[in-house]
């Protein structure tokens, strides 16, 4: 009789906290082909903030104590050889941020290995069940150091977690990560190609992130008021600041831009709008809002144009449910986004684009007959991907 394995799903700090919202979708997914699931959040303060499905079992946060964190991570025996041969091998101390990637990494990994929940799962889990890791950087090392004890599987999204470039060309301990993995997963093709050239021995797929069908907003368009949103957190790799900039430009149009999302810089985000808004461009800066909220007011809200500049991007899970509304994109070529931002479904710019290159955009979404919820139902339909990675991590 074959046994249904249980899961183990590692992420940055979900359920406590906003993030890792794409979560909230997949995980009703794994939670119906897995009789038991057992999240493990690296960080986290209070209690959860969000519901879990019934079979889920949500372990105290690894780290509740930042202060605490570098005190307990400063030694431990298990990681202290490794991390020192890599220290010394890939140069570390050459490059400064080669040393705070290592640096963190070290915390981290001192930081699991020493909790005793931690040690307590490890010594419980069955060869056959499944850990699941969300991120491609911090948790995923438990691979390297339990290799053989279950079955390691591991996302790689590329933000943050992926390129390698953004700590000095390095990731720590990363060969040894690729060679303790089962499979490594990732959400596009051109980071399976980056990883797979680096690392040739690991076991890869692609399995693209996806979004909820939420309908389509039946509002029809009544004025000549161009309707532009934006939605992320407010920081600099998202460069929110440089929409404003350039719709702030487009003088020739009436705009109304919706910005959803707040974070560090959004207090300076709105004191710019405040002083420099001219009379063509209506702002609304709706900061922080629920999932199921934003969700809501896309269906409810009509919009002509979506746009996301960020320096840095995996695949944006918030291009794939703008396109699921059919709302056509501008967006910067980097990282994946190209495989999500195509001739059906909007606007490619440069990296790093000047205001022109991207008011030119805006202005020739606006000119085109794109369909991207078509190219979004075939491709970035969560309940296509997300059933499909579930079965595969059932049967890794």
């Amino acid at each position: 009789m074959k046994v249904n394995p249980s899961l183990y799903l590692f992420t940055a700090g979900y359920p406590y906290g906003k993030a890792e919202s794409f979560l909230e979708d997949e995980i009703q997914y794994l939670a119906k082909l897995f009789d038991r699931i057992v999240i493990v959040p690296l960080s986290g303060v209070g209690v959860p903030s969000r519901k879990v499905p019934s079979n889920c079992e949500v372990l105290k946060p690894v780290i509740n104590d930042r202060k605490k964190q570098y005190k307990k991570g400063l030694f431990c025996a298990k990681s202290l050889f490794p991390f020192l041969k890599d220290f010394l091998i890939k140069k570390v101390f050459c490059d400064k941020r080669r040393l705070q990637a290592w640096g963190v990494a070290y915390v981290l990994v001192n930081n699991l290995l020493k909790d005793q929940s931690i040690k307590d799962l490890f010594s419980k889990i069955k060869p056959y069940d499944v850990c699941y890791f969300y991120w491609g950087k911090g948790s995923n090392l438990l691979s390297y150091f339990y290799r053989g004890k279950a079955k390691f599987v591991s996302r790689f999204h590329g933000e943050w977690d992926l390129w390698e470039e953004s700590s000095g060309s390095y990731a720590p301990l990363r060969k040894k990560l690729s060679e303790s993995l089962d499979l490594a997963v990732f959400i596009s093709k051109k980071g399976e190609v980056y990883f797979k050239s680096r690392y040739p021995n690991c076991n890869t797929a692609v399995f693209p992130l996806g979004s909820l069908d939420y309908g389509v907003c039946d509002i029809e368009k009544n004025d000549n008021v161009v309707r532009v949103v934006s939605c992320s957190t407010v920081y600099p790799l998202k460069r929110v600041p440089l929409i404003f900039d350039a719709l702030n430009n487009m003088i020739s149009h009436q705009i109304e831009w919706t910005h959803i999302g707040g974070g560090k810089d959004f207090g300076e985000l709105k004191n710019k709008v405040a002083t420099e808004s001219k009379p063509h461009l209506k702002a609304n800066l709706l900061g922080n809002m629920k999932h199921d909220d934003v969700m809501a007011y896309y269906k409810s809200h009509q919009f002509d144009v979506f746009v996301n500049l960020s320096t840095n991007e995996g695949v944006p899970v918030s291009i794939m449910e703008a396109e699921s509304f059919n709302i056509p994109v501008v967006a910067t070529n980097v990282g994946g986004t190209s495989e999500v931002v195509t001739e059906h479904t909007g606007v490619l710019v440069s990296a790093n684009p000047s205001i022109d290159e991207i008011t030119n955009a805006v202005v020739k979404v606006l000119n085109l007959n794109l369909s991207p919820r078509k190219y979004w139902y075939s491709n970035y339909n969560a309940d296509v991907n997300y059933k499909s990675f579930a079965e595969k991590l059932l049967n890794v």
